[in-house]
C-alpha cells in the first residue's frame, strides 16, 4: 500500500525546511570571504600569496558543494510536498516527522561550518608538508668578502704514493658571515663570534671518482701570528669528485670579530706552502 503527503501540518513542515535551506543558502559569504581574502593576497608576501591561492580555491569549493548539495535537498523536499507526491518506501501506518524550523536551521549551519573547518584543516596539512619540503633556509648577507679567484695544482697519488693525476684547487672567495647553513640547518655565530668561509672549487681529471680532504690544504693565521695556524673546523670532507668533473664547496674558520690580518697558507701538508693575505670589505 502506498502513502500520500497530502497532510497540511506535513506540508508546513517541508515548506519551513525549504526556507531554511534557501536561508542557509544565501547566508554562506562566498563572494565575502573571497573579497577578504583577495585584499590580504594583495597585502602579503610571495610565500602568503601562495597559500592564500590555495585557501581561496578550496573555500569556493567547499562553499560551492555545501551549496549544491543544500539546493539538492531543497528540491527533494519541495518535490516531496508536490501533490499526488507517492513515497514507495515508507508503510501506511507509520506518519513521517519532520525537524522543527528552530532546530533545523542550527543543524544546516553546523553542518556548513563543520564541512569548511574541515577542508581548511586539510588544506593547512597540505600547504605545511609542501611548505617544509619546498622552502629554502634563508640567511643573512655577508659582513665582507673578497674576491681570490686563484687556482693550485696538487697532485693526485695513489696507494703506493705515485702520481696518477692532477687536482685543481681552485680558491673563488672569502666571506665573513654570522650565519651558515651546515647540514641542512641554520647555524649562528655567538656574539662576539662570526664565520670566515671560504668558496672552492675541486676539479679532477683523473678517470675514476676519488675523495679528499678539501681542509688539508688550507691553513689561517689571525693577528699576525705565524706561529699558529688554524684548520678549518666547518667543511664537507670527505669530498667525493666524479671522474673528469668539478665540483663546489666550501671550507670555514670560526674567528673572533676583533681578528685582523687575516692570512690564508694553501699546499699540501708536507709540501711548501703560498700565502694570500685577505682584505676582506
Amino acid at each position: 500500500m502506498d502513502f500520500k503527503l497530502n497532510s497540511t501540518s506535513a506540508a508546513s513542515l517541508r515548506v519551513g525546511i525549504q526556507e531554511t535551506i534557501s536561508t542557509a543558502i544565501k547566508s554562506i559569504p562566498t563572494e565575502d570571504i573571497k573579497k577578504s581574502l583577495l585584499k590580504y593576497y594583495k597585502m602579503s608576501s610571495a610565500t602568503i600569496k601562495k597559500t592564500s591561492i590555495l585557501l581561496i580555491e578550496l573555500l569556493v569549493r567547499v562553499l560551492k558543494r555545501t551549496t549544491l548539495f543544500l539546493t539538492t535537498l531543497r528540491n527533494l523536499l519541495r518535490k516531496r510536498s508536490t501533490p499526488g507526491y507517492v513515497n514507495q518506501i515508507t508503510p501506511t501506518n507509520k506518519k513521517i516527522r519532520f525537524p522543527s524550523k528552530k532546530i533545523l536551521k542550527p543543524m544546516v549551519l553546523t553542518f556548513v561550518a563543520i564541512l569548511i573547518v574541515v577542508g581548511i584543516s586539510k588544506l593547512i596539512e597540505g600547504i605545511g608538508k609542501s611548505v617544509g619540503s619546498t622552502n629554502k633556509i634563508q640567511i643573512a648577507g655577508a659582513k665582507a668578502f673578497q674576491e681570490i679567484n686563484r687556482e693550485f695544482s696538487f697532485p693526485l697519488r695513489d696507494g703506493n704514493d705515485e702520481e696518477v693525476s692532477k687536482i685543481k684547487y681552485f680558491i673563488e672567495k672569502a666571506e665573513l658571515l654570522d650565519e651558515i647553513i651546515v647540514k641542512g640547518q641554520r647555524a649562528t655565530a655567538v656574539e662576539g663570534r662570526t664565520f670566515l668561509i671560504i668558496t672552492l672549487k675541486i676539479t679532477n681529471e683523473f678517470n675514476k671518482a676519488i675523495e679528499i680532504d678539501t681542509r688539508d690544504y688550507l691553513r689561517l693565521s689571525v693577528n699576525k701570528n705565524e706561529v699558529e695556524w688554524l684548520a678549518p673546523d666547518i667543511h664537507n670532507d670527505p669530498v667525493e669528485i666524479q671522474a673528469i668533473s668539478t665540483k663546489f664547496t666550501r671550507v670555514g674558520f670560526p674567528i673572533n670579530e676583533t681578528d685582523r690580518d687575516l692570512i690564508l697558507r694553501v699546499g699540501e701538508i708536507n709540501s711548501e706552502k703560498e700565502k694570500i693575505n685577505l682584505e676582506l670589505k
